[in-house]
């Protein structure tokens, strides 16, 4: 049974970077109002694939300081960093299969959305669902998908739905209609035909096909770079990655003392100028060369595929020619008895299985369309490695014209240090494309890893398959059990509350919702009995999970403002010591402080087995050193902090300094 635990969230851009690290058990994210408590709840909702973008405009301290965000979970004992830009390419999401930290040393997989949220999925084992329904005011069909971020609506409550009727986003006919759907599928109360079934396990029988074909190609490349020794590997780039630091550092004392002794002429500042131009050509080569490096791979690989293919296409020929094209002529027999002959018509009966020879047909179109498919990729990829040659030519001829002008240059220049500097430089650029060359073979172990783990994952898949395969569906045995465990502790959590349990509170079969006193979570207005509900109701299903019973749901929960509605918070307008309950119920202003404190109890108790983050303008002083991680407050001191910038002026002004 796996879940999902949030590690640490990166804002980052070119020259800001801030890490957000959670707690395993309980995070508390305090502070002022516009000081991006709820933005951080935004930018992981955003990681996990929401498909709206972070609106820009209201979060200009972001938008003026990064462009990309980086949210690093662990999913049993795995590391996965999903990232997801602010600006551009906005549909799509990089997954690294390792923690941020060592993501130069893996290549992502850059996915649309929908594909992203599927891996999640693998690795919670749990299959998308689809639904048929008839589209509005139409007697058409059409298929929708129940997926991860239906799931997602059971961890992330928006301050806008907790303690309101758009809980589980109610107010979108698209989101309700399908959130029964989703509570099953967390549940595994789906009851799915055994034709599905089958179709769903050939999928993902097919899928660890094509992974081993994968993971032969890999390897192959792997041998062809003489690079299959990893830990030799590692032991080399590392000593590299030392050997660097201590070029740069000299290169960085060589410069302090340039400065400090330089007349700083005209000459000095176009022979710098110069330097740092041919310095931005050379990176822009290696960046080019990288994509080149990358595109072989993949092409290698797919080469790889096609002849797999092919070797699948001539099977398929030879038993179409062996079954259905080899014609048996006519003979005649002399019967030993009367003498007469018997004519025998055998290619008849070999023609009988129209129906094995039309699937064949149908097998051989298959595979031949995708020949033909993985041939167009690789023509494309070679197109595109013929333009990379081109551009780096290109770029060769310009960086001479600048290192034979550098040389003009350098005569005139009165930069003291200037040969120790260049020959500094001229080792660190060796040393780098050495280092390069390295981590190009780590990133293709650690893709033959990330293939061999999804293996495992697919793996899973296919022997759950097979179970529900022979089980078909749960008994109304065992659903009675887990809707029996779900009403205890939502109950019991009401209880605690404050409210009365044996008034008609349970959830309901069907509609798969809370009910107190006879009413659904969407008839009634109070918004303390709302919130009440609504946490109730959420703990019970985080509680099944430890219990073995939501195998599907992710495993933690997100929460935005529990105080809204139980008067703990002082109104904008409210003078010292004026209340702040307003026109609150008699009964729930005496009730207000306690169930405020029982919702802490609460989730300090789930959060024993389940990750909580919660926002929250002011907790409860008694919780901020155990819990509290972050305050933020208004303008400079919120999320989007200079002095918690992690990226170092140094490493900023180095690409402007002499390189």
């Amino acid at each position: 049974m796996s879940s999902i635990t949030l590690q640490k969230l990166i804002v980052q851009g070119i020259a800001y970077r801030r890490t957000v690290e959670f707690n395993e058990d309980l995070t508390i994210i305090s502070g002022e109002k516009t000081s991006g408590k709820s933005l951080i709840l935004s930018l992981i909702d955003y990681c996990f694939g929401r498909s709206s973008k972070i609106d820009l405009n209201v979060q200009p301290e972001l938008d003026a300081k990064c462009d990309q965000v980086f949210l690093e979970i662990r999913i049993g004992t795995e590391i996965i960093t999903l990232n997801r830009m602010l600006k551009e390419k906005q549909s799509k999401i990089s997954i690294y299969f390792c923690s941020y930290e060592n993501l130069d040393e893996y290549t992502p997989k850059t996915l649309d959305i929908q594909d992203a949220m599927k891996i999640l999925m693998h690795k919670l084992n749990i299959n998308e669902y689809k639904l048929i329904r008839h589209q509005k005011h139409s007697n058409k069909k059409e298929i929708e998908v129940v997926s991860f971020r239906d799931i997602f609506r059971y961890v992330y409550i928006h301050q806008h739905e907790l303690g309101t009727g758009d809980f589980l986003g109610k107010k979108s006919p698209f989101k309700a209609y399908k959130n029964p759907h989703a509570f099953k599928m967390m549940f595994n109360l789906v009851d799915v035909d055994k034709d599905t079934l089958n179709e769903q396990l050939v999928k993902v029988q097919n899928e660890i096909d094509e992974t081993r074909r994968e993971l032969f190609g890999l390897n192959s490349y792997l041998k062809d770079l003489d690079a299959t020794n990893r830990l030799n590997l590692q032991a080399k780039s590392d000593k590299l990655a030392t050997d660097i630091k201590k070029q740069k550092q000299l290169k960085l004392d060589a410069l302090e003392k340039s400065r400090t002794q330089s007349n700083n002429n005209e000459e000095n500042k176009l022979y710098i100028k110069l330097k740092n131009d041919s310095n931005e050509i050379s990176n822009i080569i290696l960046e080019h060369e990288n994509k080149k490096r990358h595109l072989q791979l993949s092409v290698s690989s797919k080469e790889i595929l096609i002849e797999e293919y092919l070797v699948e296409l001539t099977e398929i020929e030879e038993t179409l020619e062996l079954n259905y094209k080899l014609i048996i002529p006519d003979q005649s027999v002399e019967c030993p008895l009367c003498s007469s002959r018997v004519s025998t018509q055998l290619h008849n009966k070999v023609h009988q299985s129209t129906n094995a020879e039309r699937t064949l047909h149908k097998i051989k179109k298959q595979i031949s369309n995708k020949i033909e498919m993985v041939k167009n990729l690789i023509n494309k990829e070679r197109n595109q490695i013929e333009e990379l040659d081109k551009e780096i030519g290109l770029l060769l001829k310009k960086q001479t014209v600048y290192n034979e002008a550098l040389i003009e240059y350098s005569k005139k220049t009165d930069v003291p240090y200037l040969s120790q500097i260049d020959s500094i430089n001229i080792i660190i650029n060796r040393l780098t494309k050495n280092q390069e060359a390295l981590k190009e073979g780590l990133r293709i172990h650690h893709k033959i890893d990330e293939k061999n783990k999804l293996i495992e994952d697919l793996k899973a898949a296919e022997t759950r398959l097979m179970k529900d395969i022979e089980a078909l569906q749960l008994s109304d045995k065992e659903k009675e059990k887990i809707f029996y465990f779900l009403d205890k502790k939502y109950k019991t959590f009401m209880e605690r509350l404050k409210y009365d349990s044996t008034k008609e509170t349970y959830i309901h079969k069907d509609q798969i919702i809370p009910y107190y006193n006879g009413a659904s979570v969407y008839a009634h207005e109070s918004g303390g009995l709302l919130e009440c509900m609504q946490l109730s109701y959420l703990g019970a299903i985080l509680q099944s999970k430890s219990k073995g019973y939501a195998t599907g749901h992710p495993g933690f929960l997100i929460l935005d403002s529990l105080s809204k509605y139980v008067g703990t918070l002082k109104k904008e307008n409210a003078k010292d010591g004026e209340s702040s309950l307003g026109n609150v119920l008699s009964i729930e202003k005496i009730n207000d402080p306690e169930v405020y404190e029982e919702f802490f109890k609460i989730l300090i108790e789930l959060s024993e087995d389940h990750q909580i983050i919660l926002v929250e303008n002011t907790p409860p002083e008694r919780y901020d050193d155990f819990y509290t991680k972050y305050t933020f407050y208004k303008g400079e001191k919120g999320l989007i902090n200079e002095e918690k910038n992690e990226i170092e002026i140094n490493e900023v002004c180095n690409s402007n300094e002499i390189m």
